[in-house]
């Protein structure tokens, strides 16, 4: 068993969410070297200084400098994802989870693939939900036929495309096998021009979005962000002979109404999984090593991310795009400094 030497790229509580994931990990020893936050003298800083005995740099350039490191975690907020990530990469580093959204276009987002690639850096986007048992489950049932032909997958939650958004996305994105988006359309509000939130205090965001996506097996996501949405985080897969509801809030996380194998709704037992952030890097050094592909491979972030911009594009210029989005800056941004929003 190999041992990794780790840093953290931001300390807040993101981080002190994936420290716990690499000191459960069955598949690695974890040697915790440093973190670098933009304000080390902090309570966060300290409290990961502290707990993990680990100096916190201001500076990440000056951490990745000063120490070899093996797997470091962008925990940052999203405008910094990107720099963070490249330098991480030109350091060497084997493996890089990065927080959600993976960057704030699609120009950054493809910077970062060209440089890991190029470092031959392992880099996954963290879209943990897609370890969930319940979104496992979930994918198991529809791979093999328990709702007949999936016709249409449906998602919302509270807050905007760019903070709980890429979780819907994405995990619209998994339950339907990763296949392309072909079109998108989308609209969005935004009337109370509100910029920032706690976890993104860095972000403009919308008030309201939803979208709706085509993918090339045919199947329909439907997508719906902000105050006026259902603010569970919940989903519903509808087939040709059956439904499964999944993270269905008042009642089972998961269930199923099947035509071919239970009469009536059927709530399972729930596969025994690590936690998210656990599997997540726990697949993470099995793709450094050579066993495996990570399911939250950085393409599969950029493709959350082109979702997204697609439905701000799409709102701009009221009409539907097909895929590729062409669009490589932070649409939504343009949007609003060409006052559309």
């Amino acid at each position: 068993m190999n041992t990794y030497r780790v840093g953290f790229i931001g300390c807040g509580g993101i981080a002190r969410a994936h420290a716990p994931g690499y000191r459960g990990l069955r598949n690695a020893r974890i040697e915790f070297v440093a973190g670098a936050d933009i304000d080390p003298q902090g309570a966060n800083a300290r409290r990961m200084a502290d707990e993990y005995g680990i100096p916190v740099y201001k500076e990440y350039r000056e951490m990745l400098d000063r120490h070899a490191l093996d797997l470091v975690s962008v925990c940052t907020w999203p405008r910094t994802h990107c720099e963070s990530t490249i330098a991480a990469a030109e350091h060497g580093v084997k493996g890089i989870l990065c927080e959600k959204p993976m960057a704030i276009s699609l120009s950054e987002a493809d910077r970062m693939i060209e440089a890991c690639a190029k470092s031959g850096t392992s880099l996954a986007i963290g879209h943990a939900h897609r370890f969930s048992p319940q979104a496992v489950k979930a994918r198991d049932w529809v791979r093999q036929g328990e709702i007949g032909k999936l016709e249409l997958i449906s998602g919302h939650c509270s807050l905007d495309l760019m903070n709980n958004g890429t979780h819907v996305i994405d995990l619209i994105h998994f339950l339907n096998g990763d296949a392309a988006p072909v079109w998108v359309m989308g609209q969005i509000d935004r009337r109370r021009k509100l910029e920032g939130r706690s976890n993104h205090p860095d972000m403009i965001m919308e008030d309201m979005a939803v979208g709706r996506v085509e993918y090339a097996n045919g199947v329909v996501g439907l997508i719906e962000l902000g105050e006026r949405a259902d603010p569970s985080f919940a989903f519903k897969l509808v087939g040709t002979d059956g439904v499964i509801e999944v993270n269905r809030p008042n009642g089972p996380t998961l269930k199923i109404l099947s035509g071919f194998r239970q009469r009536g709704w059927f709530a399972p037992d729930l596969p025994d999984l690590p936690p998210a952030f656990q599997g997540e890097l726990e697949e993470l050094v099995d793709v450094v090593e050579g066993r495996a592909t990570h399911r939250n491979a950085a393409p599969n972030g950029r493709r959350a991310l082109e979702v997204i911009m697609g439905i701000f594009e799409s709102s701009n210029r009221r009409c539907v795009l097909d895929f590729p989005i062409a669009a490589q800056d932070f649409v939504l941004e343009r949007m609003i400094r060409e006052g559309v929003v």
